[in-house]
């Protein structure tokens, strides 16, 4: 048995993938949105990929960098990215198609922070948002 998915005129898939087994189905933020929040201070852009992903394809220009894995094995890198986080910020997350992203956003929001999937890599290239190459 598969998955139909139906997307409607001006979305994307990504967009259903952050909350595809999320229950938390939180306010939609688009990659332009974020940007403008990101450049004003009043929000930051996390990627959730891993290292090589993003090797290969870049990253969004000033976003974060914070694995899923590094969140599912609770890692020392993590708990330090958790505690280091505004409360007074949006966090807008984004990983390769939303699925990824949709799950460190629902973490965090239990976390009591307010955190958003914007979608996946595509989404932000395809909108012609600034970009950065990749270095630890």
């Amino acid at each position: 048995m598969g998955i139909k998915l139906v997307v409607a005129p001006g979305k994307t898939a990504s967009l259903f993938l952050c909350f595809l087994g999320n229950d938390k189905l939180g306010p939609m933020m688009t990659v332009q949105e974020a940007y403008e929040l990101c450049q004003s201070g009043k929000a930051v852009l996390v990627d959730v990929r891993e290292e090589a992903e993003l090797k290969e394809t870049g990253m969004a220009a000033g976003a974060l960098w914070m694995p899923l894995s590094s969140m599912e094995g609770d890692t020392d890198e993590w708990r330090a990215f958790r505690s280091s986080l505004a409360r007074d910020k949006k966090v807008f997350l984004y990983c390769k198609m939303g699925g990824r992203a949709g799950r460190m956003a629902a973490y965090l929001s239990d976390d009591g922070i307010e955190a958003f999937c914007i979608g996946g890599f595509a989404d932000w290239k395809s909108a012609g948002l600034p970009l950065q190459g990749f270095s630890r």
